[in-house]
């Protein structure tokens, strides 16, 4: 991402399209390009030229930053709608000084502007189709640094921007509560801060523009305990826990990179109790099923069996992984990392802020992925094929939620589709029964695990909460010693049953 002439070499821009409903002129002894001066003086006439959703974001903008007409800004040399990859037209970054007393330090506030309807002329989101203004949000971070005129970081833009690029290739929405597993230092170093978590933003309240209603979401960064306390309890618990340290957070969750603790008050959280109902309810991950296939060498006993996974035929193989790096390129695209190492391949969605362990499969379900339309295959058996992030949650989805008589997701990726989900018999409104307990809808997997066939799994899968703890750091006394992770690939076998799942690198999924 990088901005027109006058930017420098930092890519920060001083007075884009924005500028033109600034509700105040530049100061006389302000310097101000020459080019940018004589938009200013035509700003009355351009009025009319800015869109109305545009305007409506920075009107509520302006009411926190009164003083900051023309924030510094990034914006993109092609616009998404002109066929270029980044979905936001700008994102800009207001000077926030804080405030002492409460210990909120001064910070940079990124806003972005794109993922809610801007233009209502159709040319990024469909006109008209849903009361909140496109995908009813905006995201924005709040990254302490020192005071001006040191230049606000660029990373942050750019974490936006993937940040975007996933909600428009998968439609999945961030809710307040959720979290984003990033697997990597967010700002490309050494930072402890691996993942996000979503709060409202404390400052900008739900807006409602001239094409629906927008909220603003801001991310947290979060250590990997706090992801893992907030993926076994409550990302709002977790949240409340951060603000209330003064070494990691305030009341407006400003992110400190340079921390190095996570939050007190987290031993326990992050293990969670198996005998406490989960609210959790679904993430993203990679995987892929097909039908049950008994190997010639298959034993009555149940258990692991370090194992590949069986193979597809060569065409489908192929085409599941072509769909996978297409949404992959897609997420790689301004990484945050100078290696280009962050990615997110597991975080909670829609489904995980809404729901809130009622007994039924949410209409929200209805994705890309299946339709009414599709007709109902039922499987005599099941092999579902997990990466190590989704496997390490298992434990969760049957002592969380199946044991309670609930249901547990795992959505594909972006770009690959499909989604598996774990149900109880109790779960109303699933197309399986006690008689066929496997069924499919297009790309859309149902698992019926009756009660002796969780018991047996919650013994069998719980090592594998390990998993989680391969690219996070602990805090030194804070936790018992972990486990150690088990070897991949291994495979899990209920043979009376007919399911099998197996866990895998991320790399055998491609």
């Amino acid at each position: 991402m990088s901005g027109a002439s006058g930017s420098g070499g930092s890519g920060v821009v001083r007075n884009s399209a924005l500028s033109f409903v600034a509700p105040a002129q530049p100061s006389p002894d302000q310097d101000v390009p020459s080019n940018l001066q004589d938009t200013s003086k035509e700003q009355t006439g351009q009025d009319c030229l800015v869109p109305a959703g545009l305007k409506a974001l920075c009107d509520a903008c302006a009411k926190v930053y009164p003083d900051q007409p023309n924030p510094l800004q990034v914006t993109t040399r092609l616009k998404y709608w002109l066929g270029g990859q980044d979905p936001l037209d700008y994102i800009s970054m207001y000077w926030n000084p804080g405030s002492p007393d409460e210990h909120i330090p001064p910070h940079w506030h990124y806003i972005s502007f794109g993922l809610s309807d801007l233009h209502g002329d159709g040319r990024v989101h469909p006109a008209g189709w849903q009361a909140a203004a496109g995908y009813g949000l905006e995201l924005t971070l709040r990254l302490a640094a020192p005071p001006p005129p040191a230049a606000p970081p660029l990373w942050p833009a750019a974490l936006l921007q993937a940040l975007a690029r996933y909600v428009f290739a998968t439609g999945n929405k961030f809710y307040a509560g959720d979290h984003i597993s990033w697997h990597a230092p967010l700002d490309g170093g050494g930072s402890r801060l691996r993942h996000l978590l979503v709060a409202q933003d404390p400052q900008l309240p739900p807006t409602d523009g001239p094409f629906g209603t927008v909220n603003f979401l801001q991310l947290v960064g979060c250590t990997g305990r706090e992801l893992r306390a907030a993926q076994r309890g409550s990302g709002f618990d977790v949240l409340k826990l951060i603000s209330e340290d003064h070494r990691c957070g305030d009341p407006w969750l400003v992110t400190r990179v340079s921390r190095r603790a996570s939050a007190s008050g987290l031993k326990g959280r992050s293990k969670g109790s198996d005998k406490e109902a989960a609210h959790l309810a679904g993430v993203t991950a990679r995987l892929r099923w097909h039908p049950w296939t008994p190997t010639p060498s298959a034993q009555p006993s149940e258990g692991v069996e370090p194992t590949s996974p069986s193979q597809l035929s060569p065409s489908v193989e192929q085409q599941i992984k072509d769909t996978l790096q297409r949404g992959l390129t897609t997420m790689n695209t301004d990484r945050t990392g100078p290696e280009g190492e962050g990615h997110m391949s597991t975080d909670s969605f829609e489904m995980s802020s809404i729901e809130r362990a009622l007994p039924h499969v949410p209409e929200l379900m209805q994705g890309s992925w299946q339709s009414e339309d599709d007709a109902v295959e039922y499987l005599d058996g099941v092999h579902l094929i997990l990466n190590p992030e989704g496997a390490s949650l298992l434990p969760l989805a049957i002592d969380g939620r199946v044991a309670h008589g609930r249901h547990f997701t795992y959505r594909g990726a972006v770009g690959a589709g499909g989604a598996a989900t774990l149900l109880a018999p109790a779960v109303g409104g699933a197309l399986t029964s006690p008689a066929r307990p496997y069924a499919c809808r297009a790309t859309w997997l149902q698992i019926l695990i009756p009660k002796d066939l969780a018991e047996d799994m919650s013994r069998q899968v719980a090592g594998l909460s390990a998993l989680a703890d391969t690219d996070s750091e602990s805090d030194s006394g804070d936790e018992c010693k972990r486990d150690s992770a088990p070897a991949l690939p291994l495979t899990l076998t209920w043979h009376k049953h007919k399911l099998k799942i197996s866990v895998v690198h991320d790399h055998d999924l491609l």
